[in-house]
């Protein structure tokens, strides 16, 4: 009887239905994205909010009303900021023909300028960057942001639910699955102590950041300065790559405006800004990184940057806190979270 070969143990017929469930798994990411998508983000609201939720609960006495402040806030916060964050992009739009023409006028001026007797070639320059394609992305990326706010009605109403089950679905687990229910608790305990840890020392983070970018793009008349700060904010959640992004248009927008030399002070303190919230404060804050592989990290923001855009992106490390921590909750599973770490000796001591 012919045996089938496998990999570690695992049989190869495990090993193909895996990779079905996977490629079933990502065409529903996909294409059941409009459903999927808000399931989601109302997941990761509850295990932000249980926290202060909890608190609310011990002094007032009544769950649903705890989490009733805590949900009108958030939408409240939501529904101001998008109403800024248009108005700020309609101020830079308005102010995308006279940027061009300051635009034209700089490059003449640095094509003129000799060094030595070298000039610059600045028709690589031109193809690259533009006033207008600055405003393409800038409209893309607050026109991905607003079709998000667009299924806000969706998540709150999957939101709502989520918080009536949770008071009697470990009951219900506990009865189906007696002899799991302690992993399942220890999964849910685990993420929901480590998205709270990861999306509160982020937040604080991109807010610091941009407070401090809105106050020096203001000072220096930058037109959509409230659009480059909340982009810095969002951005900041995307590991490594977000926040060096964030400052870019909003410093070429500075050379087309202002001298060289205030041009290159504005660089220096976007710079010194990130690399300080990022470098020291954060570390401060969280006391650590997240146990995760550095390529692991931009391969799932990658794909889920693809699948989901913007908000894919945003969302692409929660999500990879959750797979990690399902991953080591199950001995079978345990050497992938291992492969997947970036300190693996100190996941299996965990």
């Amino acid at each position: 009887m012919a045996s089938s070969k496998g990999f570690r143990g695992v049989e190869l017929s495990t090993l193909t239905n895996i990779a079905v469930l996977l490629f079933i798994l990502i065409l529903a990411i996909i294409h059941l994205k409009v459903i999927i998508q808000p399931l989601v983000v109302a997941i990761l609201l509850f295990f932000l909010i249980r926290p202060p939720a909890q608190w609310l609960e011990e002094r007032f006495g009544h769950p649903l009303f705890a989490y009733g402040i805590l949900v009108f806030g958030v939408v409240a916060v939501i529904l101001m900021g998008g109403n800024i964050l248009y108005d700020s992009l309609t101020d830079f739009s308005n102010e995308a023909d006279s940027l061009s023409s300051k635009f034209a006028e700089k490059v003449t001026w640095f094509s003129d300028l000799s060094i030595y007797g070298y000039s610059f070639d600045t028709s690589a320059l031109t193809d690259l960057i533009s006033v207008q394609r600055i405003n393409e992305i800038a409209t893309g990326f607050v026109g991905d942001i607003a079709g998000f706010t667009g299924s806000a009605i969706t998540t709150f109403i999957f939101l709502i639910f989520i918080i009536v089950e949770a008071e009697t679905l470990p009951a219900r687990l506990k009865a189906a699955y007696p002899e799991e229910i302690e992993r399942f608790s220890q999964i849910t305990e685990n993420a929901g102590e480590g998205i709270n840890t990861y999306v509160i020392t982020k937040a604080t983070v991109a807010f610091g950041q941009a407070i401090i970018v809105a106050a020096l793009l203001a000072w220096q008349d930058i037109p959509g300065w409230f659009m480059w700060a909340s982009i810095t904010f969002l951005l900041d959640f995307v590991p490594y790559v977000g926040a060096p992004l964030s400052f870019i248009p909003p410093v070429i927008i500075s050379f087309i405006l202002h001298e060289p030399t205030t041009a290159f002070f504005i660089l220096a303190v976007l710079f010194g800004n990130q690399l300080a919230w990022g470098q020291f404060i954060e570390p401060q804050l969280a006391g650590q990184r997240l146990d995760m592989s550095p390529i692991v990290l931009l391969i799932l923001v990658a794909f889920w940057g693809w699948a989901w855009g913007i908000m894919g992106m945003i969302l692409g490390v929660p999500l990879a806190v959750i797979m990690k921590l399902t991953l080591e909750s199950d001995p079978r599973t345990r050497p992938i979270a291992m492969l997947l770490s970036l300190n693996p000796n100190k996941s299996t001591n965990d």
